[in-house]
């Protein structure tokens, strides 16, 4: 299994990681299982996508295509044929390992009364070959006892581990099924685990499982990636036609026909905030007499616009649900019903008007009328953001 070099960038030199992909899996968090890798390969990582699953690597081909950095790898299984010869073996091994156990509160030698075939049904019928463990950290899905794998993923998975263990390269497990399902089997043999919430983290710690092995990935995008719940709303994240840093906070403000004033006061307010930030200015489509809004945005508000730093976007009325999941903070000079929807996706849902009284409704909307308030809530989120883990991190932290 060797790594082809056309689709590596020479300009970045990072670890290798191998991420590891069964059909089961796949088919239950879907394609957005597949930017994990994609984030990782984006920051410099080396990233092999390796599958059995002929389905699983055609997919991962046209998801992957492009990408700088990353590799699809189909790794197929050989059965395995015993001859009578070797079945004999088995039969040997089988009453050897049980020869001295007896039925609980009898003489009745366990091997006596028990069936070869139940033996000998957990015995690999397929086997992987042609391995080249050359990696940092190998990077997998846990799988689930309540719903298992197939005896071929299994096998895949396993022959992986093994010869990761023999390496001395580290195993982490990315929690993609409820943390109860987890096999005991998984939770022995993963030096690391993933997990979307903290009391997932409780759960492995409460079995043995020591803290400072597990990392809560709370980044939202990336969290949202190992979920096997679909949200059509959070799938527009994965956009790409803005490309939001982790490191700088994402800010929308809403644009409105009477309250300019309001809106030039935000747009200072955001100007004297040093930190990194995108900013997008949502049209609203009004005129107002025989000005249409691009004028009046073009002469009023675009001079305000440019002061606040970082990237800006001028973005037409229609695509206000996509803007929200993508942006960190939403800011409105008067209440609309997307500020809800906003707060219920928690993000920073903002009226700001220095005329109305300031206040919180149980949506989770606030109403600010002073401009050093409003900074302090964008900042405050803005280094919230940055406490969170992203899967890159986390890598870089545990990759040997």
């Amino acid at each position: 299994m060797k790594r082809e070099q056309n689709n590596v960038s020479k300009s970045i030199v990072g670890k290798k990681i191998l991420f590891l992909v069964g059909d089961k899996e796949f088919a239950s968090v879907q394609e957005r299982l597949f930017h994990i890798p994609s984030k990782l390969a984006k920051n410099g990582f080396l990233v092999d996508v390796v599958t059995y699953n002929e389905d699983v690597y055609e997919k991962a081909k046209v998801f992957f295509k492009g990408v700088d950095n990353i590799n699809p790898i189909l790794l197929k299984s050989t059965p395995l044929i015993w001859s009578p010869q070797q079945r004999d073996d088995f039969v040997r091994i089988y009453i050897r390992h049980t020869f001295d156990l007896f039925i609980p509160g009898t003489d009745l030698k366990y091997w006596k009364t028990s069936a070869f075939d139940d033996f000998r049904g957990h015995i690999a019928s397929h086997s992987f070959s042609g391995i080249e463990m050359d990696y940092n950290l190998l990077l997998m899905p846990i799988p689930s006892f309540d719903e298992p794998p197939s005896i071929v993923c299994d096998v895949f998975y396993t022959t992986f581990i093994f010869h990761a263990k023999e390496k001395g390269i580290p195993v982490a497990g990315l929690q993609i099924y409820p943390v109860l399902h987890t096999p005991v089997l998984y939770m022995k043999i993963m030096d690391y685990f993933i997990v979307r919430a903290l009391f997932e983290k409780e759960h492995y710690e409460r079995n043995g499982v020591e803290g400072s092995k597990i990392f809560i990935l709370d980044m939202p995008y990336e969290n949202y990636c190992i979920s096997t719940i679909e949200d059509t709303y959070k799938n527009l994240m994965f956009d790409k036609q803005f490309d939001i840093q982790d490191d700088e906070i994402a800010i929308l403000i809403v644009n409105h026909a009477k309250y300019r004033q309001q809106i030039n006061e935000v747009l200072q307010a955001l100007s004297k905030i040093d930190i990194k930030k995108t900013l997008f200015f949502y049209k609203r489509g009004y005129h107002v007499r025989e000005l249409s809004e691009d004028e009046i945005i073009e002469e009023i508000i675009k001079p305000y616009l440019e002061r606040v730093g970082g990237k800006h976007y001028i973005v037409h009325e229609g695509s206000i649900a996509k803007l929200i999941m993508l942006c960190d903070v939403i800011i409105a000079t008067t209440y609309i019903v997307p500020l809800t929807f906003a707060a219920q996706y928690q993000k920073v849902a903002v009226v700001y008007n220095p005329l109305k009284k300031a206040a919180t409704f149980e949506d989770g909307v606030s109403f600010l009328n002073d401009s050093n308030t409003l900074r302090h809530i964008v900042k405050e989120r803005f280094f919230k953001k940055k406490s969170y883990n992203s899967i890159d991190e986390i890598v870089k932290g545990i990759a040997k």
